[in-house]
């Protein structure tokens, strides 16, 4: 393998990754997947909006399409969607490994597997002759056994929520990670177009649990939380009143876990090393989707990397990523982030008061008409400037 052919070396092979890697165009692009299979370890929900799907590049492996939701307090629920389809759920070995095929078919990209990639700094200064002004960080990369060093013109760490890449520059600080334990279980019987949300602070204090069905009598239910996620998923499905009843026949056949990181870095640009998707913090802090956001700033992130490389520009147009990835999310997110704040203080009497709000005022309809799985802070601000009233 000749690492030195490579222009741009990207860490992680999830669709953060192999979408930037499809979006960089005449240079060549090595993507290194720690894994030996991509799309797995399963570490996703895999609910998907309909925007994401599209941005993704309608990929395959949907297995589910989904109207809206029941969303439950402790003695609340609303229903909330009507006939018009808002999301998908997606079996993600299949989507992922449909993206990454995708990114391989650009002949300059190529896919290494069972990789790992570390950073190496110029810590002389631009006196290394391996670096030179615009090149401040280098990879060591591990594969099957092998060492080998690398110089690529551009670095990107698309390794997830807990990004060592950017860790290793300084770049990711310390931000909340949530702890995510979820089970899929066939034989059950539910209604299919609807997902199950429960913000219940008896069960989970951090963030919320989802049942999501993938079709005939199979679901996924996990939870978020900052410790101790898997007992609390079990005492969830064994004794919430409703879930305990939905699932009282289910069997689990797959059991995964994750991490979920909520912020975003300062900047996503340090010299020529560049992060993107859950590693950059493109996360929704309310519902803890990436893909779309993750997507949308992958293939900003591919062709400002093509025009760096193709214009022989100064080392500081990079950080044009960073400014336009953050001028389509940034307002979200941050809204994301105090709503978080809220909900944190927020006791189950107070839940129930916001369901009860809901229901006494015949909010669904206006619910319907103008939610945003993507952006839902135009919904969230009216109900928060509603009950505050």
């Amino acid at each position: 393998m000749d690492i030195d052919n490579y222009d741009v070396i990207i860490v992680g092979g999830g669709p953060a990754g192999c979408i930037t890697g499809e979006n960089i165009k005449n240079h060549k692009v090595l993507i290194i997947e720690e894994h030996q299979c991509i799309g797995a370890p399963l570490q996703c929900a895999g609910l998907i909006s309909t925007n994401g799907v599209k941005e993704l590049g309608a990929p395959r492996g949907c297995v589910n399409d989904i109207k809206g939701a029941y969303i439950y307090s402790q003695n609340k629920v609303i229903k909330v969607g009507n006939n018009k389809i808002r999301a998908k759920v997606y079996e993600r070995k299949v989507m992922d490994k449909d993206i990454a095929i995708r990114a391989s078919k650009n002949k300059n990209v190529d896919i290494l597997l069972k990789a790992h990639g570390k950073i190496i700094e110029d810590k002389n200064k631009n006196k290394s002759r391996f670096f030179n002004k615009n090149n401040n960080y280098g990879l060591s990369i591990n594969h099957d056994g092998n060492k080998y060093n690398a110089f690529p013109k551009i670095i990107v760490g698309a390794d997830g929520a807990k990004s060592f890449i950017g860790k290793s520059a300084n770049i990711v600080k310390k931000r909340e990670i949530l702890a995510g334990a979820q089970l899929e279980m066939a034989n059950v019987d539910i209604d299919t177009d609807f997902v199950h949300v429960f913000i219940d602070n008896r069960y989970c204090k951090d963030f919320f649990i989802w049942i999501i069905p993938m079709g005939k009598d199979r679901v996924r239910v996990g939870l978020c939380d900052s410790s101790n996620s898997y007992n609390k998923l079990l005492n969830f499905i064994n004794n919430h009143p409703i879930a305990s009843n939905l699932l009282k026949n289910a069997v689990p056949i797959e059991f995964s876990v994750g991490t979920l990181p909520i912020g975003y870095n300062k900047s996503s640009v340090k010299n020529n090393l560049m992060l993107v998707g859950d590693s950059a913090g493109q996360i929704k802090p309310i519902s803890g989707g990436g893909l779309y956001y993750g997507a949308k700033s992958a293939k900003i992130c591919g062709e400002i990397i093509t025009n760096y490389l193709s214009e022989e520009l100064p080392v500081n147009y990079l950080k044009n990523y960073d400014k336009q990835w953050k001028q389509q999310f940034k307002r979200e997110i941050d809204f994301g982030l105090k709503f978080r704040k809220i909900l944190y203080n927020m006791n189950n009497n107070s839940l129930d008061k916001i369901l009860d709000f809901i229901i006494q005022n015949d909010l669904i309809n206006f619910i319907n008409d103008n939610g945003d799985m993507d952006r839902p802070s135009t919904i969230l601000n009216y109900l928060i400037r509603s009950t505050l009233l």
